[in-house]
Order: C-alpha cells, then sequence, then structure tokens
C-alpha cells in the first residue's frame, strides 16, 4: 500500500503542475497554496541540459548593494531569487559563494547549494567556517538552515552556525529544494510563516533536500520580465536561472565578478 504522506504530496504536486504556465518549458512559473501558505514556485528541469543556474554579486563585487531591478537588468535570466543572508552593515554574505567554478566569497556559515557544470544537485553540510574545496562545481550557495535531509523534516539553526532570533520569527519566507527526478524548487511566500513551517512546505512539494534562502525584506523572486516579489532593500547577491545557457553566455560578462572578469579577456 502506498504511504499516505508520499500520495498527498503526489496529489499536491499534480495540482502545482496543472497550474504551471503553459509557455514555459524547463523553467516554470507555478502560483498555488500547501498547508494553508500560498506560495510561488520557480521550478527548474535540471535534467535538461541547455539550463544553468548560477549567481550574480550587487555590482560585480563582495561587499555592494543593488536593487533587484537593476540586476536583473544586467543579467536578463529566465528567472531570479534572492541568495544567501549578508550583514546589513558591511553587507558582506554569512555563506560561501562560488560561481563558474571560483571562490568569489567566503562566508563560512549554513547549508551549501550546490551544482557540477552537468547539473547535476547536492545539499552539502560544512561545519561551521571551515573552508570546502568547491572545485567539484560550477555554482554553489551556502545559505540555510536545513530545512529537509533525505527526505526527512529537520530545522536546527544553532547547529549551522545561526545566531540571529530573528530568523527563528514568522516571517516572508523563501527557500530552494531538490525534488527526486532533479528539479529544484525555488519557493517563496509573502505570507509571514516559521522555519518549521516552511520545512513542511518543502517536504509537502516533494522535496527531498531543502535549505532556506534569504527572505525577509530582502524576499525577491523574478520570472520572465516580471518582479513577482520585490524585496525592501537593495540586495548583495541573486541565484540567477537561465532556460538556455546562450541568454547566459551574452550576458556572463555582465555577470562574473570583477576579480574573475578579468582573468577572462
Amino acid at each position: 500500500m502506498m504511504n499516505g504522506r508520499w500520495l498527498f504530496g503526489a496529489l499536491v504536486w499534480w495540482l502545482c503542475c496543472a497550474m504551471a504556465q503553459a509557455d514555459s518549458g524547463s523553467v516554470q512559473l507555478i502560483a498555488t497554496t500547501v498547508q494553508n501558505v500560498p506560495v510561488k514556485i520557480i521550478r527548474v528541469n535540471m535534467n535538461d541540459e541547455e539550463v544553468k543556474v548560477t549567481g550574480m554579486l550587487a555590482k560585480q563585487r563582495r561587499g555592494r548593494t543593488e536593487p533587484l531591478e537593476s540586476m536583473v537588468s544586467r543579467a536578463r535570466p529566465t528567472a531570479a531569487v534572492t541568495g544567501t543572508f549578508f550583514g546589513t552593515r558591511n553587507y558582506l554574505p554569512v555563506g560561501d559563494i562560488v560561481i563558474e567554478g571560483k571562490m568569489v566569497h567566503f562566508g563560512g556559515i549554513g547549508t551549501a547549494l550546490c551544482v557540477t557544470p552537468d547539473n547535476q544537485v547536492e545539499f552539502v553540510d560544512v561545519k561551521r567556517n571551515r573552508r570546502e574545496d568547491w572545485s567539484a562545481y560550477d555554482f554553489v550557495i551556502r545559505s540555510g538552515p536545513r530545512l529537509v535531509t533525505a527526505g526527512k523534516i529537520g530545522v536546527d539553526p544553532r547547529a549551522e552556525g545561526f545566531r540571529d532570533r530573528n530568523l527563528l520569527r514568522p516571517a516572508w519566507r523563501l527557500a530552494v529544494g531538490l525534488t527526486r527526478d532533479n528539479h529544484l524548487l525555488f519557493v517563496g511566500t509573502r505570507k509571514p510563516i516559521s522555519l518549521s513551517q516552511m520545512a513542511v512546505v518543502m517536504h509537502r512539494l516533494g522535496c527531498v533536500d531543502a535549505i532556506n534562502l534569504d527572505a525577509g525584506s530582502s524576499t525577491g523572486m523574478y520570472y520572465r520580465g516580471k518582479v513577482l516579489m520585490r524585496p525592501l532593500r537593495r540586495l548583495t547577491n541573486l541565484v540567477l536561472i537561465y532556460e538556455q545557457r546562450e541568454s547566459y553566455e551574452r550576458a556572463r560578462y555582465s555577470i562574473l565578478p570583477v576579480r574573475i572578469r578579468e582573468h577572462t579577456r
């Protein structure tokens, strides 16, 4: 007999799929409600070799800020969401960021979303402040805390180095998770909810692994020319999603951090 939770999750996912925009291909926008939480989902089929998931820094440098609209105007992605947390005084991200296989920032906190050059996705746990060898990956962004691990819900911010009590309060949320069929789900809500509630949402959507992303006043989500969720502050970093790698290549020079760009001329 099928597990009841699995069946419920499959039903929710079928309903989500039914609501996906018809013209969306390997990158789809879905609007639905899960556990009484209204969410927008950017679903990315990582089985498509044309798909590219990467990141960018504000003004192509560490410690800078930039409006969401300015960043996506330069990058021209299919979709984009806010990345990892950052300090409100020094504007430095709290987690590691790797772009095109090069470490562009060491933060040392959280769990890492890692994408290989051939679109294999892993969520990697790293001890706080330990420098990891990310050379096997094209893109890494370290955020958190973990919401789902190997199909099980579990949230422990302190174990991953998060000390800000505001993280535990109900807030607008963004998260990213991986399904069994190698689809990345970027999920956002403007309903203030706890980390535990967000973990349940990601689990119900079929994610076997999931982590929290920066949200609250930083909540940003963009899709095919439209800002779906506008942040209340300038951002320091974004996760970018391209449906066609050619589109990324055209914008590449305007995205790459200065320290990498200077070596690619």
